[in-house]
């Protein structure tokens, strides 16, 4: 039997429950992983979270720093929201633990950098959830960049769309968090943005930004009526465009919206001398550990089944069009498990994270989703700026302008959470 990973929960909301079917399914093929205590600042949800899960009132907690003083804890799993993400995985960290944060890394770049030097300060292990990155869609798309199958990579596009879903406003069973300027801070250039841009950088080897134009938006449909039921106090972007321009001559067009009047808008892509591939269903729910037993995806939604679609040319000239499934269970996924089987850890976010934990994957063979989603931030971070100024911003202005906003202090029902970690100093 596997050595028992003994696992505590900061915030016990919608994304907690993904977290917990992972857990679950994972069990059930022999991982060993036991919740032993969570904590939640709202004591009705915790106490109802705690009673879900068979986790005993003395193991639940409203301030989760009376949490981290136990000595049964192996890692902690962040799950708070978008601007408390480096304030709370900070504090795990230095309390000592390992610790898997979710998406985003953070809401700016320099609280992104600020946690990612963290892992090296405290000498802690961490993991930011990018589920687009697990599973063979990616891995056969970076290979084939790798090949030189493409050619020489030029241009690619990063898009993510909804034709109405902002979450907390549109879709109610969503966090108001979400369009709350304090916490949520940003709309779905940050939100959903990491799983198409960070599938992006990281299928392309992690280029280098050079520059980057953008624009955002917030004009889309709202009525006075859904902003009194969801307390809408100040406008969330709904909509992020950019252009990036990489060096070596790559350049990539950013396209990110929560709603707009459009029903569809195209895929991700990447184009080369020689050759193309379209991305089709980019996982943004976790995959299938993500999907509990008889039920749906938690926070709705679909099963993705991840596809690529290749377009080339020929040495003859000919043009081709190659269809290529690469979901997880597929023939492709199952086969690929069949030939090598270790690949199983590289198809989960959280399998990933344990093995990591376990040592099974080193700091050379797992994937450094930190890195990725830090980079992500740097160039998200290039679109907000460059659309407050009006104007393109270089690497260097993005590095030299960006600031801390993470939440320092967190009212709560017993008390002010205080949060203390780095100061940004900008590169």
């Amino acid at each position: 039997m596997k050595k028992e990973i003994r696992i505590a929960i900061i915030g016990c909301g919608m994304i907690s429950h993904r977290h917990m079917t992972v857990i679950e399914n994972l069990n059930k093929r022999g991982e060993n992983l036991r919740v032993v205590a969570a904590a939640e600042i709202d004591k009705d949800r915790l106490l109802a979270w705690g009673k879900q899960y068979g986790i005993e009132e003395k193991d639940l907690y409203q301030d989760f720093r009376e949490m981290l003083k136990r000595d049964d804890i192996d890692e902690v799993e962040v799950c708070v929201h978008n601007n408390l993400h480096t304030s709370v995985a900070t504090a795990v960290m230095a309390a000592g633990f390992p610790c898997y944060s979710e998406k985003p890394m953070a809401c700016s770049y320099a609280d992104a950098k600020i946690l990612y030097d963290a892992q090296k300060k405290y000498g802690q292990k961490l993991a930011v959830q990018i589920s687009s990155i697990y599973n063979p869609q990616t891995r056969i798309a970076k290979k084939m960049i790798e090949e030189g199958k493409l050619g020489k990579v030029y241009h690619a596009r990063s898009v993510g769309h909804r034709r109405q879903g902002r979450p907390g406003y549109d879709m109610q069973f969503f966090s108001k968090d979400f369009i709350d300027p304090e916490i949520g801070v940003h709309g779905p250039l940050f939100d959903l943005g990491i799983y198409h841009l960070a599938q992006m950088l990281y299928v392309l080897g992690m280029p280098e930004l050079e520059s980057v134009y953008g624009v955002q938006s917030c004009d889309y449909w709202t009525h006075p009526t859904i902003d009194a039921q969801t307390n809408r106090k100040a406008p969330v972007e709904d909509l992020g465009i950019g252009i990036a321009k990489f060096k070596g001559g790559l350049s990539m067009d950013i396209y990110e919206d929560w709603a707009i009047h459009m029903d569809e808008i195209g895929t991700s892509f990447i184009a080369g001398k020689n050759g193309g591939i379209k991305f089709i269903d980019v996982d943004s729910t976790g995959g299938p550990m993500a999907v509990p037993e008889g039920g749906g995806i938690v926070g709705g939604g679909h099963l993705q089944t991840p596809k690529l679609e290749h377009f080339g040319v020929d040495e003859d000239g000919n043009l081709f069009a190659t269809k290529l499934d690469c979901a997880i269970g597929d023939i492709t996924g199952q086969q690929e498990l069949a030939l090598h089987p270790e690949m199983v850890m590289y198809n989960d976010n959280q399998l990933h994270w344990y093995s990591y934990l376990r040592g099974d994957l080193t700091d050379e063979t797992r994937i450094d989703s930190p890195y990725i989603a830090m980079q992500t931030a740097f160039l998200s971070e290039g679109v907000v700026l460059s659309n407050e100024l009006g104007r393109s911003v270089t690497a260097d202005e993005i590095k030299k302008m960006s600031k801390s906003i993470a939440i320092r202090e967190q009212k709560t029902d017993f008390g002010v959470i205080k949060y203390d970690f780095d100061e940004y100093v900008p590169e």
